[in-house]
């Protein structure tokens, strides 16, 4: 899974589009409703990753860059600029909503900041992977010349992901909804490690995905595999070769590493269908053989990569109902 880091190839923050920015901000395009538990005009301190940012209690028009896009669609916000959709990610209902908003970052990361400014937002939101903190400071300071810009960041592609976001729809004034997930996600892992104890203590898992004319063992740090190893699930022995990497990649004639295996969840898109690398692997007549595919037991995964605890409920709901037939 290719994940990219750089929001500023060709990006600056020239006098023009910081003019068209102040002229857009003293024209006062923001709120547009009055919520009656915030008036407008209402401000609150929120501590980020890269300084204390002053921001609407009640924001109305939100830009969300990478990461920020799961927040404003669990709130049931309309956003008004995002990151171009990655179709992979999204339900086709989520895409149809998606494609009605301005794009003003690529899929590539490229921020272009005069469609933030064009797109009059009170509050601009988006999570940073750690390893490109000092990048995005000179981002955020040119984002804060348009509006209160709130990023988080985080590390690796687990629970750090979810916490971070869940950050982010406090930012919004979601909080209560999404802590609530979390609350339940930390509920259900307990639950089911109690429930199907006998299972999870009986049954090898893996988590695979294809790549191109390969495929990836998914290790206990990341996706699926992470959120495995959280319910104390024994996984394959193939996940060893990846070290602290997230994945452990083979070619198609190396599948016989997942024999070990009783349980195979290969990950898809949002919708449910497999990429074709992936769909690919699944054609392979060492896939076939494997024990876990002869015995019915290889099972499609949407949203391994989960990035919100929604999403890491919906996971926990696909893999108690592999346990429930085990």
């Amino acid at each position: 899974m290719e994940q990219q880091t750089s929001p500023r190839n060709g990006l600056a923050l020239g006098a023009g589009v910081l003019a068209l920015a102040l002229t857009l901000t003293a024209c006062g395009g923001g709120q547009t409703e009055e919520a009656d538990s915030a008036p407008a005009g209402e401000t609150v301190t929120v501590e980020t990753d890269y300084g204390p940012v002053e921001v609407p209690a009640d924001p109305q028009r939100i830009v969300a860059l990478e990461f920020g896009t799961e927040a404003v669609l669990e709130a049931g916000v309309e956003p008004v600029g995002v990151i171009e959709p990655a179709a992979t990610l999204y339900t086709a209902e989520e895409l149809e909503k998606l494609s009605d908003y301005p794009v003003v970052q690529s899929a590539g990361l490229e921020i272009n900041l005069e469609a933030v400014a064009e797109a009059e937002p009170d509050l601009i939101i988006g999570g940073v992977r750690v390893e490109s903190h000092d990048e995005y400071a000179a981002t955020h300071e040119d984002l804060q010349q348009i509006a209160p810009t709130v990023f988080y960041d985080f590390d690796g592609a687990g629970a750090g992901l979810r916490d971070m976001t869940l950050k982010l729809s406090q930012a919004i004034g979601d909080g209560e909804r999404a802590e609530a997930e979390q609350e339940r996600f930390t509920t259900r892992i307990e639950e089911i490690r109690t429930t199907y104890a006998d299972q999870l203590a009986d049954t090898t898992f893996a988590v695979v995905f294809g790549v191109d004319g390969e495929f990836a063992v998914v290790n206990t740090n990341a996706w699926g595999g992470e959120i495995l190893d959280t319910l104390g699930a024994e996984q394959t022995s193939a996940q060893e070769a990846a070290g602290e990497n997230f994945a452990a990649f083979y070619s198609y004639e190396e599948i016989d590493k997942l024999n070990d295996a009783d349980v195979v969840f290969y990950e898809t898109d949002a919708q449910g269908n497999p990429d074709p690398f992936t769909e690919e692997l699944l054609k392979q007549e060492l896939w076939q053989r494997l024990p876990a595919v002869e015995a019915d037991r290889a099972h499609p995964l949407r949203y391994s990569a989960a990035r919100t605890y929604a999403q890491a409920n919906t996971v926990l709901d696909q893999i108690e109902e592999v346990l429930k037939t085990l």
